[in-house]
């Protein structure tokens, strides 16, 4: 009996070190898909992602060059052309803020908003986010032709050159030209020039 019992206990502790082998080996191993997400390119993201969000991401790395960051739901470009920053998602944001577009494609220029003009800035368009503490403004679209629209009118408004309302209403007149394969200096690029010298109260700049 005691012999019995001492195989027993013998056949226990060889089962339990060959576990503690096994779950070493995992441990020190990194998982196959830790490693597969590790080694993508912004390329093998993008690749299934849905057609106009592929294309778009497309558009901007031609445009840009490769981005900073790549997540599986989005590219970020950091100081990209007149951008401090350039962000293209996978999916559209939900909710009736952008029920006028899809708005795939975020990008904010370095841009101080006179919080006195905070209200006029949200009379104007409510998606456009404005951070006067960090001196940015930021407009989200589904075409960075849209959001040069969108930030060069709401400099208008901010300047005082447009009200509110003709803003919108010019934004509607651009967006139908556009369609019908017109240009506009809105659309082409910033009419401004992008500043974030407020920053910083005591920049000499």
């Amino acid at each position: 009996m005691n012999d019995t019992i001492r195989r027993t206990s013998l056949a226990l502790l060889l089962l339990a070190s060959c576990a503690a082998g096994v779950r070493a080996q995992f441990h020190e191993e990194p998982d196959a898909t830790e490693i597969s997400l590790s080694g993508k390119t912004p390329e093998s993201i993008i690749i299934m992602w849905p057609t106009y969000s592929y294309q778009l991401a497309r558009a901007m790395i031609a445009k840009y060059g490769q981005p900073n960051e790549s997540r599986e739901n989005m590219l970020t470009w950091l100081d990209n052309g007149p951008w401090k920053k350039t962000v293209v998602y996978r999916d559209a944001p939900s909710g009736r803020t952008y029920k006028r577009n899809k708005g795939r494609l975020e990008q904010t220029v370095a841009y101080r908003v006179p919080p006195e003009k905070l209200d006029q800035l949200a009379r104007f368009d409510k998606s456009v986010e404005a951070e006067p503490a960090e001196s940015r403004l930021t407009a989200r679209a589904d075409s960075e032709s849209a959001n040069f629209l969108t930030l060069n009118l709401a400099d208008d408004v901010i300047s005082g050159r447009r009200s509110t309302e003709d803003a919108a209403i010019m934004r509607t007149k651009l967006s139908r030209m556009e369609g019908a394969g017109k240009s506009s200096s809105y659309l082409d690029g910033l009419m401004f020039v992008p500043n974030d010298r407020f920053a910083n109260p005591e920049s000499p700049d």
